[in-house]
């Protein structure tokens, strides 16, 4: 008799317990907008390392398109039929940090960042994401129906450059003969200063290519060189579009009044 009463509670509690889970997470899908997405949104996120589909099978309206922070559009069945476990010898976590919630009645509007740390074998990664996303009830519960996300920009960690490799890169340099710049030493690294402008110090990414402290565009400033390893133009890379910047006068490091 006691055993198998035994039997039954071990049965029963489980049963239980689900059943408790799936009455919470029905009101959650039901609760005014403010303490739902939140939630809701970071069940989302707390899935993805383990490859469960089940949150976003059943969060995600029928009608869900998504630009992703390449500019990639996916509808719910394409992020589905990519959607797996992360692959054995990584793994990682996002949280849903800062949410503000904009609630219009019938849908509603969430903006948040995501805190996402991976480890890929022995080496960790930290990316910043900032999302919007537009839910709206359907048949009394909050579903998404778009999302947007962005990468937020991060100042990489500066790689060590010879200092003859930055000599050649100093000097003054013009977009067209107008916008005018100049190069020069600041330290152990560079800066760059448009005319008229604060110097903005560079991070070298390699010998020769370069990104601004604290640009949130993350535009990498390239510069060719001669067979002497002297730099006669700066190629501006933004938003996979190329600006180029002439090597203007002798070289000589000039203050920002000098001509081009």
């Amino acid at each position: 008799m006691l055993a198998a009463m035994r039997v039954g509670f071990a049965v029963l509690l489980p049963l239980a317990a689900a059943q408790a889970a799936a009455r919470a997470t029905d009101d959650l899908e039901r609760a005014p907008a403010a303490r739902a997405l939140p939630a809701l949104t970071q069940q989302l996120f707390d899935a993805v390392a383990p490859g469960d589909k089940a949150p976003w099978l059943r969060l995600l309206s029928a009608r869900f398109e998504q630009i992703d922070e390449s500019g990639a559009h996916m509808s719910k069945q394409q992020l589905m039929d990519g959607f797996g476990p992360l692959p054995p010898g990584l793994s990682g976590s996002i949280a849903v940090n800062d949410a503000t919630v904009s609630d219009f009645g019938g849908f509603a509007v969430i903006r948040y960042d995501m805190d996402e740390h991976e480890q890929v074998f022995d080496q960790p990664l930290h990316v910043l994401y900032r999302a919007t996303d537009t839910w709206r009830r359907e048949q009394g519960r909050w579903r998404m129906v778009a999302s947007q996300v962005m990468t937020v920009a991060q100042d990489p960690p500066p790689l060590p450059v010879d200092p003859a490799r930055l000599d050649g890169c100093v000097g003054r340099y013009s977009v067209s003969g107008h916008w005018r710049y100049r190069v020069e030493r600041s330290g152990a690294g560079l800066s760059l200063t448009r005319e008229g402008g604060q110097p903005k110090p560079l991070i070298a990414v390699s010998d020769s290519v370069f990104v601004a402290a604290g640009d949130p565009l993350g535009i990498l400033y390239v510069f060719v060189r001669d067979g002497g390893g002297r730099a006669q133009r700066i190629v501006e890379r933004r938003k996979f579009a190329d600006l180029e910047m002439l090597r203007a006068g002798d070289g000589s490091v000039a203050g920002p009044d000098a001509g081009g």
